[in-house]
Order: structure tokens, then sequence, then C-alpha cells
């Protein structure tokens, strides 16, 4: 076997593995749905969808008048791919320890490259769920840059590893006027639901109702998400929900006390409204909501009293519906306040390329710096997410916009 020479030979005989299989565990929906790799670097890809039924029918006895034909409509729906960049800074002297031999290269490969590509497939499975909604509203501010998020937009796993971020603020999901100029994370509580930001403008312009944005993932310059599709009331793919119901998802008011199992199985008939028999559906809430649904359905099970040991909880609840199996899954990037169930089988991640590190001119995965003797790794990846049957999706929210467990 050869010497490998380059860090990335020396990743490629290690993990024996495209990079894009590195995927994490809590990436539930990278591992669920297809990669379907329909696109070209900034082209798009059209997809027909059906919209309604063929209607042309007559009824009469003896010598029946026929009505003529009334064609199914489909409409055509036009799909862009948007490109996501991770650039990480290594300093020379562990590059150049990294190619002097395998425990060192072990070591930069565990403790840097995996980190880089654990962080984009984190972010990624995050826009796959929230794509362009934000990542927290502001309850309130202090006129410093710290801020409270509401209950219902809070995504505690997504803040946690946010120290040293950027981030954008905007007065509405889309149009409305960006407040603070760009911003910078520097301290998360996750108990009070607080994050600190720095900003390279006014800070105290910062206000209440406002919407965080992860910077550039916004309005039409960034990817589609799960939460898009489910949220959409316009047009979107080229598509009008208005004029074609079956285009528009459904929405579940879970009330005022939290989420149950029969509030799921109650919500999951919205999509049996649009046709979703006997189908697959994925339901992701949040993972304190998980906890109490599981805390009920323990309720339920009959123990062994001879048992040595008792076990109780559960990764996840299947249950039978209207719509056919439903898996209840918690998902750690999803806000407290939603949830949202949808078809596996229809829903895809469209693009050129899932998450792959990016290869320079000399086939190695290190840029040089200008102004640094330091080098630079970068992942990359060009897709978007979309479903042919946003009917089949439902998400739900409380009407008093608390989380769900509460």
């Amino acid at each position: 076997m050869s010497t490998p020479t380059t860090l990335a030979s020396r990743l490629k005989q290690r993990y024996n593995k495209e990079i894009s299989e590195l995927v994490p565990e809590t990436s539930h929906f990278q591992k669920t749905v297809a990669f379907r790799q329909d696109l070209q670097p900034g082209a798009s890809v059209e997809f027909d969808c059906q919209l309604s039924h063929e209607s042309g029918f007559s009824v009469g006895t003896g010598s029946v008048t026929l009505n003529g034909a009334v064609d199914q409509v489909a409409a055509r729906a036009t799909v862009s791919g948007f490109s996501h960049i991770l650039q990480a800074k290594v300093s020379y002297d562990l590059i150049k320890r990294a190619n002097s031999n395998e425990a060192a290269f072990a070591k930069f490969a565990d403790g840097k490259f995996l980190n880089l590509v654990n962080a984009m497939r984190n972010r990624e499975e995050f826009i796959a769920i929230n794509g362009r909604r934000g990542c927290g509203t502001i309850l309130s501010e202090n006129g410093a840059g710290v801020v409270v998020m509401t209950k219902a937009s809070w995504i505690p796993a997504f803040w946690a590893g946010s120290v040293g971020a950027k981030f954008v603020s905007f007065t509405a999901l889309t149009g409305g006027s960006q407040e603070a100029g760009n911003l910078t994370c520097t301290a998360v509580d996750i108990a009070t639901r607080t994050v600190t930001f720095t900003s390279d403008a006014t800070i105290a312009d910062l206000t209440a109702a406002s919407i965080i944005f992860p910077k550039g993932q916004r309005a039409t310059t960034g990817r589609v998400g799960l939460l898009d599709i489910a949220y959409n009331t316009g047009t979107l793919y080229g598509i009008s929900a208005t004029t074609y119901p079956l285009w528009a998802a459904n929405s579940y008011d879970v009330g005022t006390s939290p989420l149950t199992v029969g509030k799921i199985m109650e919500a999951s008939a919205l999509a049996a409204n649009k046709g979703a028999s006997m189908e697959k559906l994925v339901c992701y809430v949040p993972p304190k909501t998980m906890q109490a649904l599981t805390a009920d359905e323990s309720a339920l099970i009959r123990r062994d009293p001879n048992a040595k040991v008792m076990k109780s909880g559960a990764q996840g609840i299947e249950i039978q519906s209207s719509t056919g199996n439903i898996e209840i899954v918690p998902h750690l990037l999803i806000p407290e306040g939603v949830f949202v169930m949808y078809p596996p089988d229809y829903t895809y991640i469209l693009g050129s390329c899932e998450a792959t590190s990016q290869i320079a001119k000399d086939g190695d995965i290190l840029f040089d710096l200008e102004s640094s003797s330091d080098k630079e790794l970068r992942m990359f990846s060009d897709n978007t997410v979309f479903c042919e049957k946003p009917g089949f999706i439902v998400y739900g929210t409380r009407s008093d916009s608390l989380a769900l467990h509460e």
C-alpha cells in the first residue's frame, strides 16, 4: 500500500468512506430522507406535481350523456439548491505534525477534522428543519445586547454550540428591516433562554419581537427547510398553496395544554384529509416534549413483576393512526413550541452535492491564506429540502405561544 502524502489521502485511507457518510446520530432528517443529486451548481430542476385527480365522471342509466374529460391538474415545481460553505483555520505547525505520522494525523483527524464535519452536519440539519424561519424570536432585551428568547422559539441545542457564531436580526420573517448590524454570539444561558450579542453597529437597536437568523440564512438567500414548507400559505417552488389545497400543509392547534399522543393522532387526520392513507409519517417533537409523551405511554405498559431490573423510557414511539404508521422522534433542533410530521417517502434533499471537504487546486483539502502562514479547511454542500406532497405535512403550535411540554 502506498504511503499517503496529503491530508486528503490520509483522511480517505483512515475513514475509507465518503465524508457525506459521516453523519452524526443527531442528524435524523439527513439520515431518514433520500439525497437526490438532480441539480447542477447554480442550476434548477423541475418536477411535475399532481394537484388534483381526473374528474371526467358521468352517471346515468341506459344511454348516458357523457360530461367530457376533466383532466387532472399538474403544476411544475422549480427547485434550486443553495451553497453552504464552512471555513476553519488550521495552524501550519498542526498541519506539519499531521503529515508526519499516523499518530499525529489521528489526533488532527479526531480533534479538528471530525469537529469540522460535525459542525457542518449539525448546521445543515438545523437548516433542513428550520430553513428560513430563524433561530429565535426576541422576548425582551436590555439595550446592551442581552436578549431573552420566547419559549416557543427557543432551540437550546442549537444555541448551546453557537458562541462565536454570526447572526443578524430582522423585524420580520420576510421584508422588514435589519437591526444592529452583524451580530456575534458571546454567551448563552440555556436555563434562562438568554443570549448575549455584540455588534459591529448599534447593539441597542435590537427590539422585542424581532427574529434572529444565522447570517445569510434568510428569505430568498437561504435554503428552504421542512418548516418553511409546513408554514407556506403562498407560492413555493413556483406553485401556489392558495390555488392548490394539496400544495398547502396543515396547521394543528395544540391548545393551551401540553402535547399528547392523542393530539398527534388527531393532527394526523389533517394529512388523511388530503389523501395520506397507509403512509409512514415521521413526527419531530422537542426533547422535553418527548419526555412527557414517553411518561404518558409508560403508564399504559404492563410490567413484569418478576423482573429484577425495570427498564423504562424510549428513543421513539410508534403509533397507528388514520394515516398509517407514525414514528414520533425527539429532535434536538426543532423549536420547543413546534411539532412537525412529514412523509419521508415523498421528501428529499435535492442538490448537486452533500457535505464534502472542498478540494484545493493541488488535490489536497488545504487552502492558502493570503495574510497568514496558517491554512484553511473548507466544507461545501449545495442542496435544499423538497416535498412533492406538502398536503401530507402537519405542524402544530400552542395557541398561547408557549412550549409544547408546559
